[in-house]
């Protein structure tokens, strides 16, 4: 399952197992059967400087699942716009795909 682009709040929300949206019980509901997910968080360093960034990260690690670095997935335009590379995440999803033999 791809979490993307994922805000500081929803992260967070997901972290303490806060189910208020479709997306986010999809979420909890998969780290409660154990499915692979991977997370694009897309979240300016301010935000992640604050402690609830990172205990939530770690808590979500300690899950199993994957939370992406927000600097390798985040493209800031020169309007000032945010965006995720798309192509990255796309990369990591091809290296955690479980290779079937041919």
């Amino acid at each position: 399952m791809l979490a993307a682009p994922v805000t500081f709040n929803t992260l967070n929300k997901w972290a303490a197992g806060i189910s208020d949206t479709l997306a986010l019980g999809l979420l909890n509901e998969a780290i409660g059967l154990d499915m692979p997910v991977l997370a694009a968080p897309v979240i300016k360093a301010a935000l992640r400087a604050h402690p609830a960034y990172s205990a939530s990260t770690a808590a979500l690690r300690n899950a199993s699942a994957h939370i992406m670095d927000p600097d390798a997935v985040t493209i800031r335009r020169e309007d000032g716009t945010v965006t995720a590379d798309w192509q990255a995440i796309a990369r990591r999803l091809d290296e955690l795909a479980p290779t079937t033999p041919k």
